[in-house]
C-alpha cells in the first residue's frame, strides 16, 4: 500500500517538474527571441530540454501499465479483435443491474448486513435491500461497476483477513 502511496507521490512530483521545466524552456526560449541570450541562459535553456526528455522517460516507466494497456488497445482495434475486458465489464453490468441487493448477496454468498455496514462506512448507502444495483448508484452518484466491485472487494477482505494486493502488471 505504502509503495502505490509513494509511487503516486512520485508521479506528481515529476508531472510538476515537467511543468516547471516547460516553463522555464518557454521563458528562455522568450529570452532567445527578445535578443537577450547569454550563456547562463543558454544553458539553462539546454539543462531543462534534457531534464523534461529524463522525466518524460521516468514518467512513461511509471505508467507503463497503462501505455502497455492503451497499446494492446490500439492494436486489438487496428486487427478488429474484441479487448476482453470490455466485454467482461459489460456482462456484468447487465446481469447485475436489474438485481436487487440481497439477490447480489446471495448470489455472491455474501452477509448482507454485514455489507451494508461496509459499504455504508465507503460513502454508499443502500436503503433498502429491496433496491437495486442501478438504484443504489444513481441514490449515491457513482457507477454501477464502481458499486460493484466494491461490494466484491469487501467481501474478498471479508473472507481473506490479508488479501494479496499486487501490481495489475505484474501478473499480465
Amino acid at each position: 500500500m505504502f509503495a502505490h502511496l509513494n509511487e503516486t507521490v512520485l508521479k506528481v512530483v515529476i508531472i510538476v517538474a515537467i511543468i516547471v521545466m516547460f516553463v522555464v524552456l518557454y521563458t528562455t526560449g522568450i529570452v532567445f527571441v527578445l535578443h537577450y541570450d547569454t550563456t547562463y541562459n543558454l544553458l539553462l535553456h539546454k539543462i531543462a530540454a534534457l531534464v523534461i526528455i529524463g522525466l518524460l522517460g521516468v514518467h512513461a516507466w511509471l505508467r507503463r501499465c497503462s501505455i502497455r494497456k492503451l497499446f494492446q488497445e490500439c492494436i486489438a482495434i487496428l486487427l478488429k479483435k474484441h479487448i476482453r475486458h470490455e466485454d467482461n465489464i459489460d456482462f456484468l453490468i447487465r446481469n447485475t443491474k436489474n438485481q436487487s441487493f440481497k439477490e447480489l448477496c446471495l448470489w455472491f454468498n455474501c452477509d448482507a448486513s454485514f455489507l451494508q455496514q461496509k459499504l455504508l462506512e465507503n460513502h454508499v448507502n443502500v436503503k433498502n435491500g429491496e433496491d437495486t444495483l442501478k438504484t443504489i448508484a444513481k441514490y449515491n452518484d457513482k457507477d454501477m461497476y464502481q458499486v460493484l466491485l466494491l461490494m466484491i472487494k469487501l467481501h474478498v477482505e471479508k473472507s481473506n483477513p490479508s488479501p494479496v494486493y499486487s501490481d495489475s502488471c505484474s501478473s499480465a
